[in-house]
């Protein structure tokens, strides 16, 4: 086995800039990101073209896909930059997509700190090593479009996807760095041909978040207690707050409408709410994401039912 100290030792810390457009999960990754001492972040954004706008110089890029700018911007961002993808959304070719127009890796927002850390310092210095997120997109998009890849190629992509180490994997079955590489070069130009480079889907989710009038869910000011929340679990408030049942938030969310019951839940356990009927769950998810005009009100309804903040590490993410 390898020794990480030397994988990881000291050098100069990468500058990495974040584009994210949504504040609560833009100062969660900053705040992970900052909390590595191989990493400080010099930028933070949320869209792409205010990130060229500021000028900032930086190692690597994290940034999300949707809503930061058009599938132009994007791509153009993810061949000049090294990029980190770190995005909600689930299906497959949505994150094969970037990593075919040159994203260094792709992630889901679930993704732990100390993994994204890596991820972002790999994308300088280890730039061909797959992650367990790509590489079961990129398993899915061998099976379903029938691409063609080497045995030990589409070994390495199944260990992968189970959370193996790229150099570890390569090293038990003998593979060269430099064919890896190649054949990973090869199978990138392979999806690009089969078409699972599109990045349209982003021009019509930036358009509408761009429209006149803001998204009814964006946040105004959080409550204190928003900030011992999960960043899922608190998204997942604000939709539903502003009056969006449990199918539509999922589908603004794309995760599973059971994703979105049990982080509410989840989030009101963590407060110590145990009765949940839906004139409770309202009212929590409103005082949470301050979307009443008198929250004091809120909160003494809260407080009367044993409600109390959350405990710092004790949402469950």
């Amino acid at each position: 086995m390898r020794d990480e100290s030397a994988e990881y030792g000291p050098k100069q810390p990468l500058q990495v800039a974040v584009v994210e457009d949504h504040e609560m999960t833009r100062r969660g990754l900053v705040a992970a990101l900052n909390a590595d001492p191989r990493l400080t972040v010099v930028s933070e954004v949320d869209s792409v073209e205010q990130l060229e706008v500021s000028g900032a110089e930086y190692d690597v890029c994290v940034a999300d896909m949707m809503g930061v700018g058009t599938a132009e911007q994007f791509a153009d961002l993810v061949r000049r930059s090294d990029v980190v993808v770190c995005t909600a959304a689930e299906q497959w070719r949505q994150r094969v997509a970037p990593w075919v127009c040159g994203a260094k890796a792709v992630f889901g927002k679930t993704v732990g700190a100390a993994v994204l850390a890596n991820a972002v310092w790999d994308a300088r210095n280890h730039p061909h090593w797959l992650k367990p997120h790509l590489a079961s997109a990129l398993e899915t998009a061998v099976r379903e479009c029938g691409l063609s890849v080497p045995p030990y190629f589409a070994d390495l992509l199944g260990r992968t996807a189970r959370g193996g180490r790229v150099a570890w994997i390569l090293e038990e079955l003998g593979i060269s760095e430099k064919r890896y590489g190649e054949d990973l070069r090869d199978f990138r130009m392979q999806c690009a041909r089969a078409g699972l480079g599109q990045l349209t889907l982003l021009d019509a989710l930036y358009m509408a978040s761009s429209a006149e009038q803001p998204p009814a869910h964006e946040p105004v000011v959080f409550s204190p207690w928003a900030a011992g929340l999960s960043e899922g679990q608190v998204r997942a408030l604000e939709w539903y707050a502003d009056g969006y049942s449990y199918e539509e938030t999922a589908a603004h969310l794309d995760v599973k409408v059971s994703t979105v019951r049990t982080q509410i839940d989840r989030a009101m356990t963590a407060c110590g709410i145990n009765s949940k009927p839906a004139d409770i769950r309202m009212m929590f998810a409103m005082y949470v994401c301050s979307r009443h005009t008198k929250p004091d009100l809120l909160l003494r309804r809260l407080t009367e039912m044993g409600a109390h903040p959350p405990r710092r590490g004790g949402a469950e993410r």
